[in-house]
């Protein structure tokens, strides 16, 4: 019984399991080593491409911040001119924007009544076109000052102009409701007045 192959059919099975034995030490040994360095070396290329893209934005950041502040200053800029483009329209929201601020701003609206509204236009070229509002109203102070401060600082900017404030008293108002009417409404005159972002023209 012949347990061993003979000399010419074992040096074709012992390089094969030569082989077999290579494989097998390069799967167990080296394999997981030689995929982990392409994966480090694919991860390090992507990192290089991105540090590449990092360092021209990088460089660019200076231009960059210039522009950023340049449209913040124009958005500023244009933030603070009346919303409309035309004069009538314009006119009207500040008309509208003096009602809100009365709704909102005092105990009781209805103390503080607009009689009359009169927009005018400018008689002098300006830079820029404005829009004037000449307003007569009764109000108690307190309420009108509420309503004064939240004007002037509001955006868009609302300038307040020949402002004149005279006593009237109102005997007839008993009502608990109204009892601060008692002391008096102010019979209130002024002008309001904002800008358009378009050149200025005068009135002919």
């Amino acid at each position: 019984m012949q347990l061993l192959p003979d000399r010419e059919q074992g040096r074709p099975l012992a390089i094969g399991l030569l082989l077999i034995a290579l494989i097998v030490v390069y799967l167990v040994g080296f394999h997981w080593f030689i995929m982990r360095h392409v994966e480090l070396g694919s991860q390090t290329s992507d990192l290089k491409q991105q540090i590449a893209r990092f360092k021209a934005t990088a460089a660019q950041r200076s231009a960059l911040e210039d522009r950023l502040d340049r449209l913040q200053s124009e958005r500023l800029d244009s933030a603070l001119f009346l919303p409309e483009n035309q004069f009538s329209i314009a006119a009207a929201g500040l008309i509208r924007t003096l009602r809100e601020w009365i709704d909102n701003e005092t105990a009781d609206p209805d103390l503080c009544q607009i009689s009359n509204t009169a927009p005018q236009r400018a008689r002098e070229p300006e830079l820029f076109e404005v829009v004037r509002v000449d307003v007569r109203m009764s109000c108690p102070l307190d309420d009108f000052i509420n309503v004064l401060h939240e004007l002037e600082s509001s955006v868009p900017l609302i300038f307040i102009d020949n402002l004149r404030i005279n006593q009237r008293y109102r005997p007839e108002m008993r009502d608990n409701r109204r009892s601060r009417a008692t002391y008096g409404l102010l019979d209130i005159q002024f002008q309001m007045a904002g800008y358009i972002n378009q050149p200025g023209e005068t009135n002919t």
